[in-house]
């Protein structure tokens, strides 16, 4: 017996759900860069206090 409906219900999900999940990629694909460089810039000051800060170096 033939469907009446275009699309399935699943292709029809992805479509509803596929918008909102591509903004939340959006948005925080460049908040994770920020964090990593963050992360990054704060590594290498704790290395450049630790290096000055030793006794008798």
């Amino acid at each position: 017996m033939p469907r009446d409906t275009i699309v399935s219900w699943k292709t029809f999900a992805l479509f509803i759900l596929f918008p909102p999940l591509a903004i939340v990629a959006i948005i925080f694909f460049p908040l994770t860069l920020l964090v990593f460089f963050w992360l990054y810039y704060r590594g290498k000051q704790d290395v450049v206090l630790e290096g000055h800060s030793e006794p008798g170096g």
